[in-house]
């Protein structure tokens, strides 16, 4: 089964002229260093809490170093959202910060996102699935899933994943493999996501052989998100293959060339949990909110005068910003895919 492929049943004319238009908007933007938007965003992310059952040391989440509120989006406000943006948007990711299984209606929102002809994605640590709710996350399942198991073992799953295990994890990813088996069911489409750090590079030919075992329908590797020179030196891995940085003179600097413009301004947006739209995933702590959804309409917050001066910087001189100096857009993150 083809994620790829499955993606194409989502696109109505509308969505397709919407994204054209997008597309063209922004290739318009970059010659005249002028924002254009003629279209809303294709895809979204939306966060349905901001609170983690783990404590990842790279992680502002899990390490409690948010500084705005954490809690849980509203079935109701989930609901409105897709109401809005449906006739345009059809790729969500249900994830930002936090563990989404946290949020016992995520289910609900996944259900109500595919009954409205979305594609959904969710990301998780896998220490919410078990063999009690196997029945209710299948039949409400999302397009894919995303498991991420950095470890192979608890020594090194736990130098990461500080709080959860291995054996947590594990049982999560085979009991749901096993359950969509055995209910003969397609969905979840699951990857299994392997960051590479120094801790667990040793394993990377591991992985494979624990994914075809397991039964995944993808592995991938990725590359490790750092925020200063301390932690590049203890987790980035020694192969610099499979690195995003360039660590030299006690400082790091990401190897993307941060030129001036960012397709994801036009091509996406960011919700959190209490209905703040940010620039991108990069703004883990909202301090670019461009408006809320609490007092305003999505259209009228991605068209506001905010919004438009968030992207005019961003062409006028992105590596001004302090958001986009560790920003991947553009450059690529998944190092190594492989389909079982």
């Amino acid at each position: 089964m083809n994620m790829e492929i499955n993606l194409f049943k989502y696109l109505t004319f509308k969505r397709l002229i919407n994204a054209l238009l997008i597309l063209l908007s922004f290739l318009i933007s970059r010659i005249i260093r002028r924002p254009v938007v003629w279209g809303m965003p294709v895809s979204y992310s939306i966060e349905p809490t901001n609170h983690c059952n783990l404590k990842c040391p790279e992680c502002p989440s899990g390490l409690g170093e948010l500084t705005r509120p954490l809690g849980l989006l509203k079935i109701k406000d989930f609901k409105n959202l897709i109401d809005q943006i449906k006739e345009t948007g059809f790729y969500i990711q249900l994830y930002f910060q936090g563990e989404p299984y946290l949020n016992q209606n995520l289910p609900q929102m996944i259900k109500y996102a595919r009954e409205n002809n979305i594609y959904v994605s969710v990301s998780t640590n896998g220490h919410f699935i078990t063999k009690k709710n196997q029945d209710y996350i299948i039949e409400n399942a999302p397009d894919k899933l995303i498991f991420s198991i950095d470890g192979l073992d608890e020594e090194t799953y736990q130098n990461y994943r500080v709080g959860g295990t291995f054996k947590n994890a594990d049982e999560g990813l085979r009991t749901i493999i096993k359950r969509r088996k055995e209910l003969t069911k397609k969905l979840p489409y699951i990857e299994l996501q392997f960051i590479v750090m120094k801790q667990n590079e040793h394993q990377i030919n591991e992985i494979f052989n624990y994914g075809k075992a397991t039964g995944v329908d993808k592995v991938t590797l990725k590359t490790m998100q750092v925020s200063n020179y301390e932690n590049a030196v203890k987790f980035l891995p020694e192969n610099s293959k499979y690195r995003r940085y360039i660590v030299a003179d006690n400082s790091i600097r990401i190897k993307n060339k941060l030129k001036n413009h960012c397709f994801a301004l036009w091509r996406t947006s960011v919700i959190t949990w209490d209905g703040l739209v940010v620039p991108c995933c990069f703004d883990k702590d909202a301090e670019f909110s461009l408006g809320n959804l609490t007092n305003k309409k999505f259209r009228d917050v991605w068209r506001s005068n905010e919004y438009m001066q968030f992207r005019q910087g961003v062409l006028d001189d992105r590596k001004s910003l302090e958001m986009c100096k560790n920003c991947t857009e553009g450059l690529k993150t998944n190092i190594l895919e492989i389909e079982n």
